[in-house]
């Protein structure tokens, strides 16, 4: 249940640096990208990574990303780690 609060209050912690709570604007995306996983993207300093992982979430095409797209970053992120460990 932990892990779970945890995932919540990761996405709560960055849509709240603006007024709007519910979805990450881009920069906010970026934020907690550089922020809470760089150690796991491919290629974290390049400019277009969020970019390409904003298209890849926003499926809506509103230029946000809300809690169920922000959730499957999070199913994205975890089973690429549980494939990197699994090569280990």
């Amino acid at each position: 249940m932990e892990n779970i609060i945890a995932i919540i209050d990761l996405f709560q912690k960055y849509s709240e640096t603006d007024k709007e709570t519910e979805t990450l604007t881009k920069k906010e995306l970026k934020e907690l990208l550089e922020t809470e996983f760089q150690q796991i993207l491919k290629n974290p300093n390049d400019p277009d990574t969020v970019d390409i992982i904003m298209q890849s979430l926003d499926q809506d095409h509103n230029n946000k990303v809300d809690f169920t797209e922000y959730l499957l970053m999070i199913f994205k992120l975890t089973k690429a780690c549980n494939k990197i460990i699994g090569l280990c």
